[in-house]
């Protein structure tokens, strides 16, 4: 199985990040792990973003009994797709899956792995929409298997990845969008953890999907205050989404 997953790593990854991503001792893991963290925390830095995924990478190539390095390559992938990277995509994307493929062979059915993979096809998904819309249906499972056993993770994730699929997503009969619906989960994640950013801008995307454009301005509101109260570059990039949101209503 190592064996296996080193070769869909390496493929994976773009040249630059095969030379680096080493192999290290289990005795090292953890501080590799710890020095992952610490290059993601310099975000919006994408050098050292891309120094994170390689640190997971090797982490996660490291120790066939652990998984939180596949959590991680996935983490800063869905990180750099957001911010632009485009030369890269395909690469990124393939890591991605490979990560959750990887962690599902060492603790399958695992609320952390059936979310981390959820995350990982539903970046496959969204850089593939012609061949994605094949997934959407394992993804739903995989989020919905974790809203039943730990729905408070990733600060609500499951309800709002799962909000997000069904406000983006064709509707019937092309696909499962459904914006009553992606707002009601999108109302989920914000129950669960109701001053996170991204619980209230999914919210405001719920409620702009739904006809309620005036309500939908005052949670993009509330979605900008909460990410400048942050203090940190993530809350002052979820303030930025939310004031160019605004502009479009």
């Amino acid at each position: 199985m190592r064996r296996l997953w080193l070769l869909l790593a390496l493929t994976a990854c773009p040249p630059a990040h095969v030379a680096t991503a080493n192999l290290v001792t289990k005795d090292q893991i953890t501080l590799t792990l710890t020095d992952a963290e610490t290059a993601f925390s310099h975000r919006p830095d994408v050098a050292e973003v891309r120094r994170a995924m390689t640190l997971f990478l090797s982490a996660s190539l490291s120790d066939e009994t652990r998984v939180e390095g596949s959590f991680g390559v996935i983490r800063t992938v869905a990180w750099l797709l957001e911010h632009g990277v485009k030369e890269e995509k395909g690469t990124l994307v393939a890591t991605a899956l490979a990560a959750g493929t990887q962690c599902q062979a060492r603790a399958p059915n695992t609320p952390q792995c059936d979310y981390w993979q959820a995350v990982a096809k539903g970046l496959g998904a969204r850089e593939n929409p012609t061949t994605g819309l094949g997934e959407v249906k394992v993804i739903i499972e995989l989020l919905r298997r974790v809203q039943a056993s730990q729905p408070q993770l990733d600060e609500g994730g499951p309800s709002r990845v799962l909000a997000l699929l069904l406000l983006r997503a064709p509707g019937w009969p092309v696909g499962p969008g459904d914006a009553d619906a992606g707002l009601a989960e999108a109302q989920k994640a914000l129950a669960i953890a109701p001053t996170h950013p991204l619980n209230q801008l999914a919210v405001a995307e719920g409620l702009a999907a739904t006809g309620d454009t005036e309500g939908a301005k005052d949670a993009y509101l509330k979605a900008k205050t909460l990410g400048l109260a942050r203090g940190d570059a993530d809350g002052a990039d979820w303030a930025a989404q939310a004031e160019a949101a605004l502009k479009k209503l």
